[in-house]
């Protein structure tokens, strides 16, 4: 079973090929995202993008998630959770540069969405939804799980 942590930094994960565009925090595979991931399509059981959307530029995100798609085997698992812009987290940090909250997930799982910009990427969700994970900082994470359609 292959399972793909992105952008792990100092979070790896065991069980996943680590993997970050920065040779500093010594990941199993240097790769940047927006250059493609070394995996042939549909070679990978699951993605995981814990922290990690909200460093794609905007312009970029949808291409990145179609990346993520690509790889993924069918029924493919990918697992995110990215700060929401219904709380503090979004905007706080200088390093995020594209912005998500539940709505940003129709663009990949709903056709009408999805068709409307011509987004290759369809996801089902099994679920989704938003977790506050810091209250005094008011943080909220849209948490999602979902499987390549």
């Amino acid at each position: 079973m292959s399972k793909l942590n992105l952008g792990c930094g100092y979070r790896k994960d065991q069980t996943c090929i680590n993997i970050d565009n920065r040779m500093a925090v010594k990941p199993d595979v240097v790769a940047d995202i927006n250059d493609g991931l070394p995996f042939l399509a549909g070679s990978v059981d699951e993605v995981r993008a814990i922290d990690f959307l909200e460093h794609i530029p905007l312009g970029k995100t949808v291409p990145a998630v179609e990346e993520i798609y690509r790889v993924l085997k069918k029924n493919g698992v990918f697992y995110h959770m990215t700060p929401s812009t219904d709380g503090r987290g979004a905007f706080q940090d200088p390093t995020h540069v594209s912005f998500w909250n539940i709505n940003s997930w129709l663009y990949y799982t709903n056709d009408t969405y999805r068709n409307l910009y011509g987004v290759k990427a369809k996801f089902k969700i099994v679920s989704l939804g938003d977790v506050t994970t810091d209250k005094s900082l008011r943080i909220i994470h849209t948490k999602g799980l979902m499987k390549k359609a």
